[in-house]
C-alpha cells in the first residue's frame, strides 16, 4: 500500500499522490517510470532523470531555486505567509492560493492544479475543479457567516434586552429610595430619636415583623405569635430574638411609630429605611446581613414573596450599607456533584443534595462550620473572620481551600 502512497494523507487529510518515489525508481501518472540519481556538492544539487535530462540548481535565497535543466535555464520562487503566495519566474509573477483540492492561480488558471483520490490533474481542468471548489466553498462560507453573524445578534439581542431590564429595575429602585429619602426627612424628631434608641434586639424583631407581616397586608397584632412559633420552630436562626414578648413590644412599638408617618400609604417603607439607618449604627456588619437572609426566611415560611415583601427587603439592604448580589455557583464542578439538589434562590441555598442541611457561611459557629467537609478549626476561625460572605468562591482565599475542596464545602455549605 505504501509503494504508491495509497492510504497516505497530506496535511490537508486528502490522499497524497499516487506515485512511487523510491532511491533511483520513480513512477507515476503523469510523468511515466523513470530512473533517477541525485548529488550535491559545494552548494551545487545534480540531479539525472532518465525522462527530464539533467539538472544543477541553487538555492541563492530562501524559497527561491535557479536551475540549469538541460542547458535552458529555469528561475523558480514562492513568497508569502499562508495559502496565498507569489510566484515568480523568469516568463513573469503569478499569484496562487492553497486550498484543499490543490492550488488555484489567480493570473494563469491554466497552471492550477488539483487532486482528486490522489490522482494529480493539471492544467484547464484543474481550473474548472478549483472553480467549483471555490464556489461551493464560498457558498458554505457565507452560510457559516450568516449563521454566526445571526447567532451574534441573537446574544447580543438578548443582552441588550437583559441590560435594558436591569437598568429601568435599577432605575426605578433608585427613583424609589430617592422618594423615601425626601419622605423620610419630613419624619419629626421625636419619633427619629425613639426609633434610633433601640436596642439591636428590638430593632432585628421589629424589621422582622414588618417584612413577614406587614409585607403580606396583614395586622401585626393578628400573627406576632405566629411569627414567635416559627422563629421557635426554626433552626439556625441568630439575628432576631426568639423572645414573644419582645416580639410583642416590638410590633406595639411599630404600631404607633406607623401611626405618627404621612403618607399613610408609605409608612412601611419610610419605616423601614428608618429601621435600616438605625441597624447601621447598633449592629456589626455580619449581623445586619444575617439579619436580612433571616427576615427573608419568615417571609417565605409563608409562600411566595410579595412585592412589598420584596421592596422592604431591598429597601433595607440598601440604607442599612449592605451590598447585595445574585448567588453563583461555587464551580461548575460544584454543580455536577449537586445535580439534584434544589435550586438556590438569589443569595439564599437549598438542602444538600445527600439530605442534610447547608451550613450558613454567615452565621454559623465556629463549631458548625467545623461540620463542613475539609473545615478544621483554623480554616473555621479564618472563615468567620471573613464575614460577611457573598459568594462561595471567597472561601478559596483560605489557605489550603481550592477548587477540589471548594467543591466538596459548596455540597454542604450556602450564603
Amino acid at each position: 500500500m505504501g509503494l504508491f502512497n495509497l492510504g497516505k494523507k497530506d496535511r490537508y487529510g486528502k490522499q497524497r499522490r499516487v506515485e512511487h518515489r523510491g532511491k533511483y525508481l520513480r513512477a507515476s501518472r503523469t510523468g511515466g517510470v523513470a530512473l533517477r540519481a541525485q548529488a550535491k556538492a559545494a552548494g551545487v544539487s545534480l540531479t539525472a532523470n532518465t525522462q527530464r535530462g539533467t539538472r544543477a540548481s541553487v538555492t541563492p535565497v530562501k524559497n527561491t531555486q535557479v536551475a540549469l535543466q538541460n542547458g535552458r535555464f529555469i528561475l523558480r520562487g514562492r513568497y508569502g505567509k499562508g495559502p496565498t503566495k507569489l510566484n515568480v519566474s523568469k516568463s513573469g509573477a503569478t499569484v496562487s492560493t492553497r486550498n484543499r483540492l490543490g492550488s488555484f492561480n489567480w493570473l494563469k488558471p491554466q497552471r492550477s492544479s488539483a487532486k482528486l483520490l490522489g490522482v494529480q490533474v493539471r492544467g484547464q481542468k484543474a481550473a474548472y475543479l478549483q472553480a467549483v471548489y471555490m464556489l461551493f466553498a464560498g457558498a458554505v462560507g457565507a452560510v457559516r457567516l450568516l449563521l454566526q453573524l445571526l447567532a451574534a445578534l441573537i446574544r447580543g439581542g438578548i443582552a441588550l434586552v437583559q441590560g435594558l431590564g436591569d437598568a429601568v429595575r435599577a432605575f426605578r429602585r433608585w427613583r424609589r429610595n430617592a422618594r423615601l429619602r425626601r419622605q423620610r426627612k419630613r419624619l419629626g424628631k421625636d419619633l427619629e430619636q425613639a426609633v434610633k434608641g433601640w436596642d439591636a434586639d428590638r430593632l432585628a424583631a421589629a424589621f422582622a415583623l414588618a417584612v413577614a407581616v406587614w409585607g403580606r397586608g396583614e395586622a401585626l397584632e393578628d400573627q406576632v405569635q405566629r411569627v414567635a412559633r416559627r422563629l421557635s420552630e426554626t433552626k439556625g436562626l441568630e439575628a432576631v430574638p426568639r423572645s414573644s414578648e419582645l416580639l410583642a413590644e416590638a410590633a406595639q412599638a411599630l404600631e404607633r411609630c406607623r401611626a405618627e408617618v404621612t403618607p399613610q400609604k408609605e409608612a412601611h417603607r419610610i419605616l423601614v429605611v428608618l429601621l435600616a439607618e438605625a441597624a447601621a449604627q447598633q449592629m456589626d456588619g455580619p449581623r445586619r446581613a444575617a439579619l436580612l437572609f433571616e427576615a427573608d426566611d419568615l417571609a417565605l415560611a409563608c409562600g411566595p414573596r410579595t412585592v412589598l415583601q420584596e421592596q422592604l427587603l431591598e429597601i433595607f439592604a440598601d440604607h442599612a450599607q449592605l451590598r447585595v448580589e445574585p448567588a453563583e455557583t461555587a464551580t461548575q464542578g460544584a454543580e455536577r456533584s449537586a445535580q439534584g439538589a434544589e435550586r438556590r434562590t438569589p443569595g439564599r441555598a437549598g438542602a444538600s443534595g445527600g439530605g442534610e442541611p447547608r451550613i450558613d457561611l454567615n452565621s454559623a459557629s465556629v463549631e458548625a462550620l467545623q461540620e463542613i467537609p475539609n473545615i478544621g478549626p483554623e480554616r473555621a476561625e479564618a472563615i468567620a473572620a471573613m464575614r460577611p460572605i457573598q459568594r462561595i468562591e471567597q472561601l478559596e482565599a483560605v489557605d489550603g481551600i481550592g477548587p477540589e475542596r471548594l467543591e466538596e464545602i459548596a455540597t454542604r455549605a450556602k450564603v
